[in-house]
């Protein structure tokens, strides 16, 4: 009888037990909203990094489309110098950063009486001038496209940003959602008595101690 007594309130208990407080289904709701406002911010920062890095790009190939644009219009029109910089040294350099493209219309359209400039080894670089103003002018569209040209084809480098990292978090994120939903989900399955099917039970082993 006594042994009875103990079944009895040992399979009240347990049936007690299988209740999923309620308590920890609102932790792991909250655990799953903060994972997910998580990911959403991880996001929002991965496209700020991205949005920022084309925006450098952009002024990256503005700023070197002028530059290469004013040097290019100095070539055309005058017979450039520096000071302390050997002559052939810097036609080399110079040719070097406008590109072969730039450089053959420049040639093309370089104001008569300008000079031939060589480079250090004695090859040309810069023509000897022959055309006007009237020419360079017509020309103007063409150079300023090739200029822009050479400057996308150098910008490229620096376009692709590394990423993976956001994405490594994301996923990251995610697997720990789904370990948290199939946790939520089993706690879900609740074998919780009734309260009346919780009595019945109870009048039932008193019965049977009867």
């Amino acid at each position: 009888m006594r042994m009875l007594r103990i079944a009895g309130a040992l399979v009240l208990a347990s049936l007690a037990a299988c209740s999923t407080p309620p308590e920890v289904k609102q932790a792991l709701a909250v655990k799953d909203h903060a994972y997910a406002e998580n990911e959403q911010l991880m996001q929002q920062y991965r496209e700020l990094v991205s949005h920022i890095t084309t925006r450098h790009l952009q002024w990256y190939r503005y700023v070197q489309t002028r530059l290469k644009l004013d040097l290019a219009l100095q070539w055309a029109t005058t017979n450039p110098r520096v000071a302390d910089v050997p002559d052939a040294a810097m036609a080399e350099d110079d040719a070097a950063t406008l590109g072969p493209d730039v450089l053959t219309l420049i040639n093309a359209i370089r104001l008569k009486s300008l000079p031939e400039r060589k480079g250090p080894t004695g090859q040309p670089l810069f023509a000897a001038g022959a055309g006007d103003m009237s020419n360079l002018v017509q020309q103007l569209p063409d150079l300023i496209a090739r200029v822009e040209q050479h400057v996308a084809g150098g910008a490229q480098v620096p376009q692709t940003v590394d990423l993976t990292a956001f994405d490594r978090y994301r996923n990251n994120v995610e697997a720990l959602r789904r370990i948290n939903g199939l946790i939520k989900q089993y706690l879900d399955i609740d074998v919780t008595l009734s309260r009346s099917d919780t009595q019945s039970l109870a009048d039932a082993l008193r019965a049977v101690r009867r």
